[in-house]
């Protein structure tokens, strides 16, 4: 028989710290389920769905593409030259994505841990979702040359989106648990599975 691993974990982290390696990580070593928030956004607005319904009466036919689809692209440069227009798109978006996060959780799979990611997780109330929230830190000179390397940002770009995110400082308050991601793969892999060790080794005590 399978141990009971039905913990709910939220990934936390700012752009570059990162979040897809340790999710890499949870999935191909720990056997875990991954729920990427941004993933069930696209999902919400593909033709045939209330969303897509939705997003169409709001914003009008100018914002599909020939193929009938939302064209993301188009999307997000008019709301965000428009704080109420991008307002009115979350409005839309995040309590559709937020009810399918809790279906996922409530039908999930009890025998595997199973992580959330979204880079809203405090602001739509998700770690109210999860048993324990895990951050991911690392250096913000170390996340610029990532993302100068990996993006093409320039250091200005970079410096601009970290600073409307969680500081590691913030991070380190809001969370359970810090991953510290300065280093080498192999200390990240400890680092994780030190981490779903304590979670599993409580949970038995409860």
């Amino acid at each position: 028989m399978r141990q009971n691993n039905s913990k709910v974990i939220g990934v936390a982290g700012g752009v570059g710290s990162g979040k897809s390696t340790v999710l890499d990580i949870l999935s191909r070593k720990h056997d875990a389920v991954i729920c990427m928030a941004d993933e069930l956004g696209h999902e919400v607005m593909r033709p045939g769905t209330a969303g897509f319904d939705r997003i169409r009466e709001a914003f009008g036919e100018m914002i599909l593409s020939p193929e009938g689809e939302i064209d993301r692209e188009h999307l997000a440069r008019q709301v965000y030259r428009d704080p109420d227009q991008l307002r009115r798109l979350n409005g839309i978006v995040h309590p559709l994505v937020l009810s399918e996060i809790r279906k996922r959780i409530s039908g999930r799979d009890r025998s595997r841990l199973f992580i959330l990611e979204t880079a809203l997780l405090f602001e739509t109330g998700c770690d109210q979702l999860c048993d324990e929230v895990w951050g991911v830190v690392t250096e913000d000179d170390i996340r610029i040359q990532r993302l100068m390397e990996s993006r093409g940002y320039t250091r200005e770009k970079a410096e601009s989106i970290m600073r409307n995110q969680h500081s590691n400082a913030a991070l380190r308050t809001l969370c359970k648990r810090v991953l510290v991601n300065d280093g080498e793969l192999r200390d990240l892999e400890v680092q994780i599975g030190a981490a779903v060790e304590n979670l599993l080794e409580n949970s038995k005590c409860i």
